[in-house]
This record gives C-alpha cells, sequence and structure tokens, in this order.
C-alpha cells in the first residue's frame, strides 16, 4: 500500500489536515495506527469531533510519533487504497528533548522512504517573514528533497487568512519549480485538488 506522508514544522496544521481530509473522503470513524519510534505498532480508533480535540491541539509537538489512517481514495469507477501518515513537527538544529529527537529521527527517516511527500507549510508564517527562505532551512531542505521524488507537493495552509495572499505570492516567486497546493485544512478548501493529486501518485 502506497504511503502519503504529510511532514512539516510544528503547528503547520499537519494533524488537522489529516483529520479532515480523512472525512473529506467520506471516513466516520478513525482507526490510526501510532508507529513509535522504538518500533511498537499501536491502534486506537476515534470518532471525528474526538480526534479533532485529542490528536491536535495549539502546543507544539502534540504528534510525537507517526501515526497512520488506512483509506480509500474514490476515483472514476473504482477506489485506491493508501496510507496517509501524520507526522512529528520538524525543527531547525538539535531538540533538547530526547524523545523529540527520536521522533523528528523516524519522521526524516520516513521522508526518505515515502511514495509521497504532502509538505505543509503555514502561508501565515512565511508572509510574516517575507519568504520561505527567512523561515530557515529546514523548508527549503524538504523542498529539495522533494524536487527528486516524483511524489512531492507543497501545501500552503491557512490560505483563509488576510496575509495568505502574499505568503502564496512568496512561495510561487521563491519555489518556481514546486507544486504549490494552496488549501485550508481547517475549512477544507482546496481538498479536492489535493485528492486528485494523491490520486496521481496512489
Amino acid at each position: 500500500m502506497r504511503n502519503c506522508l504529510v511532514v512539516g514544522r510544528p503547528n503547520v496544521g499537519k494533524t488537522m489536515f489529516c483529520v479532515n481530509f480523512a472525512e473529506f473522503l467520506g471516513l466516520q470513524r478513525l482507526e490510526v495506527y501510532y508507529q513509535l519510534p522504538d518500533g511498537t505498532i499501536r491502534q486506537r480508533k476515534y470518532d471525528l469531533s474526538a480526534a479533532r480535540h485529542e490528536l491536535s491541539g495549539l502546543g507544539q509537538h502534540k504528534t510525537r510519533s507517526l501515526q497512520s489512517i488506512q483509506l480509500d481514495l474514490p476515483g472514476g469507477k473504482g477506489a485506491r487504497k493508501f496510507k496517509l501518515t501524520d507526522s512529528t513537527g520538524l525543527t531547525d538544529g538539535i531538540h533538547p528533548d530526547t524523545g523529540l529527537r527520536e521522533a523528528m529521527a523516524q519522521t526524516l527517516a520516513e521522508l526518505q522512504a515515502t511514495d509521497c511527500i504532502l509538505h505543509m507549510v503555514d502561508l501565515g508564517e512565511v508572509a510574516r517573514a517575507g519568504g520561505v527562505r527567512a523561515m530557515g532551512e529546514l523548508d527549503l531542505q524538504i523542498a529539495e528533497l522533494g524536487s527528486y521524488k516524483d511524489g512531492y507537493a507543497m501545501l500552503a495552509n491557512k490560505i483563509d487568512l488576510p496575509d495568505a495572499p502574499k505568503g502564496l505570492a512568496l512561495l510561487r516567486e521563491e519555489l518556481k519549480e514546486a507544486r504549490i497546493i494552496p488549501i485550508s485544512a481547517l475549512y477544507r478548501q482546496g481538498f479536492r485538488e489535493v485528492k486528485e493529486y494523491v490520486w496521481r501518485m496512489v
């Protein structure tokens, strides 16, 4: 089963996107598989409101391991099964928390092996910083890695915010070769375009 990894900095909206995209594809309950850094796999079921409350939040690093949902992607007369994997937020430098360092290392290993990278950035942060390059090397390095893979798209999140158009224009200027899909993980804007992209990848 092909895997789509959602990756990016902390609090860019990765988990909210995963939950709402699963609902967009028709799931009413989520069966989440946690792949812990030590190799242990755990499973837990959620209804959608519980998933939003328990899995996402404003605090940094709520996601501390890879967590996957198996989904059916409808298209035409059939459907394709794939795995959507949420990941620990990546940061520049070495994090002081050992557990988070291990979780980030797990994310980086999965980034190398995955079939499809959905790289999420916060358009508001891009706008405030004056461009993705001003935010540091992390997102540029992920985008560069993605340029060597067939399955890479940048999800430009929070398109619903007032400064999002400025952030989107900066992204498109700086990353001319990247496939950029503007979305709102919260309000499900751009999800049809993401679905069409994922269909081609899986």
